[in-house]
């Protein structure tokens, strides 16, 4: 065994040691990968929003241990179901403790919005700057990637602090070149911080804010070259059911 292990060999042999489990499938469930969140640090680093990156790839490496755990407990339930009903319960309790104490240590709540609020942040100052530059569609494709394909989702999402203070205020001071792509991504970074002001109090605040999250995506699709929603089926039924099939124009 090498006398420095990887990130993923160590907590692939703490997943081990609680579930079970064959090493070798539990260093697969800990290999890292780069998801929408990875790509969008890439993407900010490329722009100079090195802090920025950073503190985005510090919050996928927790919710992406956080996950590891859950699936691990996920995959002990899966074979033991029928056979050890005990052994399921009390590996699933301690994964589950796991992940907890994973995304405490970072000051995350186990079930919390927070981390994505972080990555709506990052894709906040990633459509901020490609609405400064004539032609940032990688930028904006980046940052579109964060937004799920659920709007009411999203609502919650966007509304939720992450774990310090974060300000969308800047969004009213946006200025850059007339290209399509610039104005889209200025559009969209502008939505969000409208979107990020709704008051958390009943339905319709939250469908409120499902609804700018549409326009967000559909203006972030429009930056990144995209065809508006496109791929995004639930958006295009809240745009139907909810907005009568019609993107504010502001």
């Amino acid at each position: 065994m090498p006398k420095k292990q990887t990130r993923a060999a160590q907590l692939a042999r703490q997943v081990q040691a609680v579930t079970g489990l064959p090493y070798a499938e539990c260093l697969k469930m800990c290999e890292p990968s780069e998801g929408s969140w990875g790509r969008l640090a890439r993407a900010l680093r490329t722009v100079g929003l090195t802090e920025a990156a950073d503190r985005l790839l510090a919050a996928d490496a927790v919710t992406d241990e956080a996950s590891t755990w859950f699936y691990s407990g996920g995959a002990v339930e899966q074979l033991f179901y029928y056979t050890n009903h005990a052994r399921v319960n009390r590996t699933y309790d301690a994964c589950s403790e796991a992940a907890e104490a994973a995304l405490n240590r970072a000051g995350f709540e186990k079930y919390s919005y927070a981390p994505e609020a972080e990555a709506f942040h990052a894709a906040f100052l990633a459509l901020s700057k490609a609405g400064r530059l004539p032609d940032a569609r990688p930028l904006a494709r980046a940052a579109l990637g964060v937004f799920a394909d659920d709007p009411t989702w999203c609502s919650d999402v966007i509304r939720t602090r992450g774990r310090d203070p974060f300000t969308y205020s800047t969004a009213a001071g946006l200025s850059g070149p007339d290209t399509p792509t610039a104005v889209a991504a200025r559009k969209a970074a502008r939505a969000m911080a409208r979107a990020a002001a709704v008051r958390f109090s009943g339905d319709e605040e939250w469908y409120e804010a499902a609804g700018i999250m549409v326009e967000v995506i559909w203006h972030a699709g429009e930056a990144a070259g995209l065809p508006p929603l496109d791929g995004r089926p639930n958006c295009r039924d809240h745009l139907h059911v909810f907005m009568e099939d019609e993107i504010p124009q502001r």
